[in-house]
C-alpha cells in the first residue's frame, strides 16, 4: 500500500465519521408515527407523544413506552424477551418484534412506507 492509498482512505474515514451524526439525526427528524401490529389490529400513535400502552399479544402482554421522541418494548410475557432487549427506537424503518406475541412496533415516516422494490 502506497502512501496515495493511505492518504485516500484516511480522507474518506474522516468524511464518514463527520457526516455521520447530520445522517442519523436528519432519518429521525422524518419519523413522526408508531405503527404497532398486534393480534387485536394495528395501533397508531405520534412519536413525540409519551405515554405507556399495554398491547394484548398472542401469549401475554406487551407494554410499549413512547417518550422523548422514540419507542420501546419495556415488558413481555415472552421466554427470551429478546424485544425488551432491542432497546429504543427512533428512525423511521426501525423495528422492534415479539415474536411470540405476534407484536410488531415499527417507525413510520420519512418516505419509507412505499415499496423500495418489486419482484416478478
Amino acid at each position: 500500500m502506497t502512501r496515495a492509498d493511505r492518504i485516500v482512505i484516511a480522507v474518506i474515514a474522516v468524511v464518514a465519521v463527520v457526516s455521520w451524526p447530520v445522517v442519523v439525526s436528519a432519518g429521525a427528524a422524518d419519523a413522526t408515527r408508531v405503527a404497532i401490529a398486534g393480534p387485536g389490529g394495528v395501533t397508531t400513535r405520534n412519536l413525540d407523544s409519551n405515554e405507556e400502552l399495554a398491547i394484548v399479544g398472542a401469549r401475554g402482554e406487551v407494554v410499549v413506552r413512547i417518550a422523548d421522541g422514540a419507542v420501546a418494548v419495556t415488558e413481555a410475557d415472552c421466554p427470551d424477551h429478546t424485544c425488551v432487549r432491542t432497546g429504543r427506537i427512533s428512525a423511521p424503518g426501525s423495528v422492534i418484534a415479539c415474536v411470540p406475541n405476534g407484536v410488531i412496533v415499527r417507525i413510520e415516516g420519512g418516505g419509507l412506507d412505499e415499496l423500495d422494490a418489486r419482484v416478478r
